[in-house]
C-alpha cells in the first residue's frame, strides 16, 4: 500500500517523537526508508552529518526530512552533540505543516 504524504507526515512526527525520546535519530532515518523516502547522507562533513529525505504521492503532495547531527563543542570544551530532525508537509509550492524537534547526546 502506498503511502498519502499525510499519513507518511503523520508516521515520521511520531518517529521522530521516538526518536528524541530515546535519543536516536537512526528512528526516524529507518521510517523514512521504510515509507519510501528517497535520499540518504547529504555531506560527508567529519564535522557534521547531514541526512536529506524526500517523498511525493500521487496527488503531488510532498514530504521532506532532515536531520543534522553537528557536534557542540569549542576547543578546550567538551559538548554534547546536537541532533536536529525536521519534517515538512508540501503542498503546490507551500508548507502546510512542519515538525521540528531536537535532542543532545
Amino acid at each position: 500500500m502506498t503511502l498519502s504524504a499525510e499519513q507518511l507526515f503523520d508516521e515520521l512526527k511520531q518517529a521522530i517523537d521516538r526518536s528524541v525520546a530515546e535519543e536516536s535519530f537512526a528512528i526516524v532515518k529507518s521510517a523514512a526508508e521504510a515509507g519510501g523516502m528517497v535520499g540518504g547522507e547529504k555531506n560527508e562533513n567529519v564535522m557534521t552529518l547531514e541526512y536529506q529525505y524526500g517523498y511525493t504521492d500521487s496527488t503531488r503532495a510532498q514530504v521532506t526530512l532532515a536531520i543534522k547531527s553537528w557536534d557542540t563543542s569549542s576547543p578546550g570544551q567538551m559538548k554534547p552533540d546536537r541532533n536536529k530532525m525536521t519534517i515538512e508537509l508540501i503542498r503546490d509550492g507551500r508548507i502546510e505543516q512542519s515538525h521540528t524537534d531536537s535532542y543532545e547526546d
